[in-house]
């Protein structure tokens, strides 16, 4: 978090406070959240989250193909998970991890009165979700929607505890482009969702896609490919399966949560066995008792994030089928800024999103948050080649100010009709 230490703008557009992540620098994630790598599928997917030797369960949102990347997704497979230990008669559980996937698993066998043990790295709960303190507003530098709401466990919780949500309409942006207007983003990615080969690659199915096109039509649909796929899984083209193409993103019933998640996972891990600063490096699940640190369990389900999983040493070592799924997949990158300034001077959309297609990419992705928290504040996202353009050699405060020129050249865009 920041403000100005150097007045080089003292105009309406200067940022009163700012916030930027570094969640591909996180050592206890290592990324925004799981994607498929070439050759990844929901197969691998399902394949990681197997139950191990009736011993050993990783969970999250990296094993769930119905809702990979979300937090309802890490949530649901923390319960599997659990559910899993039950079935193998656990007496005590150590869950690693204290991120909604975790907190789901130790909530779950608590309520079934299974003993159990959160160790959590950080010295917070909540993982990847993450409300802080900007000026006068709290607000989500992680996760900051629950998705697919009607069916969403945790939307269903938020109700159960009266916490307040607004609805987001991600179909509608309000958008605009640096070599001008630009129609059709919506029909050009289904077209090229039907229309490419999915037999080769994804690089070289879309470049031989592309060829195919009219130039006008293949600018529309680059377009679209940043705004539809390279935004969603975090990754350059080249990194990524053919069946990213179908993992859903953002823009199924999504709603927003004003105060923050924090309100939420406080509120779910109250009564939980929870030790913050316990950071885990090796997994020793041989026959026998089972070793997490200095505690002992004869069940452990690992939540942490896939980045993370993939550091960790395993005793023995995992099987190959597990091998070969953390193989086939990544960790996306994604970053957040937040910036707030003392009016909104940008242009007002109706929902909230902006998007910004300019070459090459950067910040292609705005929330308006201002009428949600009663202070003007607007978010951007960054994701895949774009962070490490926009974020090498630069201090937050260059970031930011980077990130705000870009909403200006996206506003100035909009005005003039782009």
């Amino acid at each position: 978090m920041g403000k100005p230490s150097v007045e080089r703008d003292s105009s309406v557009y200067c940022p009163t406070a700012w916030h930027v992540t570094h969640w591909g620098d996180d050592a206890f994630c290592r990324g925004a959240y799981s994607t498929l790598l070439p050759g990844g599928s929901q197969g691998h997917r399902r394949a990681l989250g197997e139950c191990l030797g009736g011993r050993l369960v990783i969970a999250g949102e990296a094993c769930n193909p119905q809702a990979p990347a979300m937090t309802h997704g890490a949530w649901d497979d923390g319960i599997r998970a659990a559910e899993l230990a039950i079935r193998h008669n656990a007496r005590r559980v150590i869950v690693i991890g204290a991120g909604c996937a975790g907190i789901a698993a130790a909530r779950h066998l608590h309520g079934h009165g299974v003993d159990c043990l959160v160790v959590e790295a950080r010295n917070r709960i909540g993982g990847r979700t993450h409300s802080l303190q900007l000026g006068s507003v709290t607000l989500d530098v992680g996760a900051a929607w629950l998705q697919q709401f009607a069916d969403n466990t945790l939307a269903r919780e938020a109700e159960r505890l009266g916490i307040r949500v607004l609805e987001t309409d991600f179909g509608q942006p309000l958008s605009a482009a640096s070599d001008g207007p630009l129609h059709g983003i919506d029909a050009a990615w289904q077209a090229l969702r039907h229309g490419i080969d999915r037999r080769m690659p994804l690089a070289d199915g879309v470049a031989s896609y592309l060829a195919g096109l009219p130039p006008g039509q293949a600018r529309i649909t680059r377009y679209a490919i940043e705004a539809n796929l390279i935004s969603e899984a975090c990754l350059a083209l080249e990194q990524l399966s053919v069946e990213s193409l179908d993992e859903q993103g953002v823009g199924n019933d999504d709603r927003f949560l004003p105060g923050g998640y924090s309100q939420l996972i406080e509120h779910l891990a109250a009564g939980l066995n929870i030790r913050l600063g316990q950071p885990v490096s090796l997994i020793d699940w041989r026959d026998g008792e089972l070793r997490i640190n200095e505690e002992r369990g004869d069940f452990c389900i690992c939540t942490v994030p896939l980045g993370v999983l993939k550091t960790l040493d395993f005793v023995p070592e995992l099987p190959q089928r597990q091998r070969d799924a953390m193989a086939h997949l990544g960790m996306g990158n994604l970053e957040k800024v937040v910036l707030q300034f003392d009016q909104r001077w940008w242009p007002r959309s109706p929902t909230g999103y902006l998007r910004w297609y300019d070459t090459p990419v950067n910040w292609l992705e705005w929330l308006d948050l201002t009428d949600a928290l009663g202070k003007p504040t607007i978010a951007g996202l960054i994701a895949a080649d774009a962070v490490q353009r926009e974020f090498a050699g630069r201090t937050d405060e260059e970031i930011a100010l980077a990130a705000r020129d870009a909403l200006r050249a996206w506003a100035s865009a909009v005005e003039a009709g782009g």
